[in-house]
């Protein structure tokens, strides 16, 4: 089943409740009907209150075995603090710094989540929540780089980031490390940095569903081309990790996979050594496009001898899968990266609440036949 609703995780956790244990579904009910206290998850974790209460104000001295039987206990019987009480008690503010990419017309990617932040902050809004944007260019390292130097020069409850550049944003959370600032990272994970929680999709999974789904649209004996448009100064991690798990689905099948690859910022010479490549390699029957797809897409306007398929709901790509030219895209999620990924924040800092380390996103394939699901781009 494809989703491409921003409320899709709201609804799938709503629909799981139908597949709970009779007897624990009836202690959720039962939990409901009453605040869930500490004692309560102590009991259903099987532990003693010591440990849950560690667990909940984020201190060590808890086994992983015990804090995950306590996180699952908390999850499963729906606790929250009074958050009510606790606002009345205190008037404190929290501000989290936005360290992200600039949406550009030639990188528009970025606005759904300007939409996610908007609609999260008003929700935020009445627990004294704030945010200060920050925007660097998308391929300039220096760009980053002045940006973050801003933002440490400033004491933040949170930084919600983009890790576009891997060395300079260790950098930046190496300095952040004394203060203790909570830090997630959006869109973009650095496997060196696994105590860093993320929110995004799993570039490396959402390759090889790429590989799986081309692989049904095309023979044994046919080819597949790979294309890799990336900026000058370009560095994100999540190319190459689409890319490698594209090219680990196809390991134990016998079929070519040809590469090209070139940079975004020279679009006509891209388009004529395509071309040329394309008519070079008769065998080649579908086309995966690790980023920038909108930019080649022309090339394939009159030949529907390619599957093609690319990556983001941006207008022009949207376009391009009305006309059928573009064949599948894998939604990011992009506005519940935003919208969910500060409500994080708040489970950190109002409800002192841990969470985890890695938010995976679902990994949505739209088509022209499903896209009016996707109610920002039907007409």
């Amino acid at each position: 089943m494809f989703w491409c609703s921003r409320h899709s995780m709201k609804l799938a956790q709503a629909y799981s409740f139908r597949f709970v244990s009779e007897p624990l579904k009836q202690i959720i009910l039962m939990m409901k009907n009453r605040q869930v206290g500490i004692k309560d998850i102590a009991q259903h974790a099987g532990v003693s209150t010591g440990p849950v209460d560690k667990v909940l104000n984020n201190r060590g001295g808890v086994s992983t075995a015990t804090r995950e039987r306590i996180l699952n206990a908390i999850d499963e019987l729906g606790y929250t603090p009074n958050i009510l009480a606790s606002r009345l008690k205190s008037s404190k503010n929290y501000t989290v710094a936005i360290l992200m990419p600039k949406a550009t017309n030639e990188i528009p990617y970025w606005l759904d989540h300007e939409r996610g932040f908007s609609d999260a902050i008003q929700d935020l809004a009445p627990f004294g929540f704030q945010i200060d944007k920050y925007y660097f260019h998308q391929n300039d390292e220096g760009s980053f780089r002045q940006q973050a130097n801003i933002v440490l020069e400033k004491n933040y409850h949170g930084i919600f980031m983009v890790p576009v550049f891997e060395t300079e944003t260790i950098n930046f959370t190496n300095q952040l490390k004394p203060e203790k600032t909570p830090i997630i990272f959006f869109d973009t994970r650095i496997l060196s940095l696994p105590e860093i929680p993320f929110i995004g999709q799993n570039s490396f999974d959402s390759g090889y569903l790429a590989a799986e789904l081309l692989c049904k649209c095309i023979a044994d004996t046919d080819a597949v081309l790979v294309v890799s448009l990336t900026g000058e100064h370009d560095n994100h991690l999540q190319f190459m990790n689409r890319e490698n798990g594209f090219r680990n689905f196809f390991q134990k099948k016998d079929i070519e996979i040809i590469k090209y690859k070139n940079s975004l910022d020279i679009e006509g010479e891209t388009k004529k050594e395509l071309v040329a490549l394309l008519k070079n390699h008769p065998d080649i029957k579908a086309v995966f496009v690790t980023n920038g797809i909108h930019k080649i897409a022309s090339i394939f306007k009159q030949d529907k001898k390619y599957t093609l398929l690319g990556y983001d709901l941006i207008s022009e790509n949207v376009n391009y899968l009305k006309k059928g030219v573009i064949d599948f895209l894998i939604s990011q999620n992009p506005y519940t990266q935003a919208y969910t990924g500060l409500k994080l924040f708040y489970d950190l800092l109002v409800l002192k609440k841990p969470i985890n380390k890695t938010h995976f996103l679902p990994i949505n394939i739209i088509m022209k036949s499903n896209l009016k699901y996707c109610t920002d781009f039907y007409e």
